[in-house]
């Protein structure tokens, strides 16, 4: 099988997920070929290649170029689209022009169905279990609570209420200083990474803190494209990566199958409560942990990717 992998052209993240996707298949017999650019001669390249579908993830804009050209070549298009639903204004032009489509949302994939289409299916953005793994801790990057990523109003909200409990607080990523109230971020007990880490110090972050808080974004923010007010109810990928560390962590929503065993919480009250005693309850936090990677490593990992495309194949034949 020939699978065509279109490189997403997102920065950050979406970098390391291009690669980690490429890295995937490099353990299959599934061949890729990833492009770019369309042009002259990566279209020269695509025909000699002769791919049975092509794959691309699409977020917050829409690929028209490649879609058309992929459409008027006659080759199918899998499509994945990995801000759902906080850009479901997107992807809702996107979804119908495309033979399969994968969200990583499962209130976006009911939507979809409801829409008519078909070919949806739930596929949650991997893991890298090579990066995100089991290591010793780190004193130097130890604190009781940590959160790491960008600081959302729910997320700032709940960090409010954090800071109040008598532990050590590290937050990272770009804004937290600017979005934080200067009081709270003076404290002792809170420390500020101000800037974006790469996954490879992110996992190092995880591994040696106590408890790991994992507020996920708001269907609600307002720079979001979600007209509908889709409510997101799937783990966000850093569950998946925190997990794969054996690391414990609290989210603010429910685990939904295939995941069972993520501890979440309603309100901040419950959020302080099931902060105070997993704290004091390191066993509890290890079992859970246990858990949590059983559930996430290898099924969700890039390595089982090709095979999950394979499937979804086998299904449109």
């Amino acid at each position: 099988m020939n699978v065509l992998y279109i490189l997403s052209g997102y920065k950050g993240i979406y970098t390391y997920f291009d690669r980690w996707i490429e890295e995937g298949f490099l353990q299959s017999s599934i061949h890729l070929f990833s492009v770019s650019d369309l042009h002259a001669d990566s279209i020269r390249s695509i025909r000699a290649f002769k791919p049975d579908f092509a794959f691309m993830m699409a977020g917050d804009r829409i690929p028209t170029e490649w879609l058309a050209w992929l459409r008027a070549e006659r080759i199918p298009i899998y499509v994945w689209l990995t801000e759902d639903p906080f850009y479901f204004d997107v992807s809702v032009k996107i979804a119908p022009l495309a033979d399969a489509v994968l969200t990583i949302d499962q209130n976006a994939l009911d939507v979809y169905r409801q829409m008519g289409l078909q070919h949806v299916y739930y596929v949650p953005i991997p893991v890298n279990q090579r990066i995100f793994k089991k290591q010793a801790a780190d004193a130097s990057f130890h604190a009781n609570l940590l959160l790491i990523g960008y600081p959302y109003p729910n997320r700032v909200e709940l960090v409010k209420e954090a800071a109040k409990l008598p532990y050590t607080l590290r937050l990272i990523g770009k804004g937290w200083r600017k979005h934080l109230p200067k009081k709270i971020a003076k404290q002792q007990n809170v420390i500020i990474t101000d800037e974006w880490i790469e996954p490879e110090q992110a996992a190092k972050f995880y591994n040696s803190a106590d408890l790991v808080l994992n507020p996920h974004r708001s269907y609600r923010f307002v720079l979001n494209k979600n007209e509908r007010g889709i409510q997101n109810i799937s783990l966000n990928t850093r569950s998946l990566d925190i997990a794969a560390c054996e690391a414990f962590q609290l989210t603010d929503l429910p685990a939904v199958p295939p995941f069972s065993s993520f501890v979440s919480y309603i309100g901040l009250t419950e959020f302080k409560e099931k902060t105070v005693y997993y704290m004091t309850h390191p066993h509890d936090r290890k079992q859970i942990a246990a858990l949590n990677y059983q559930e996430t490593v290898p099924a969700h990992t890039y390595d089982q990717l090709p095979a999950v495309l394979a499937a979804i194949r086998s299904k449109l034949s």
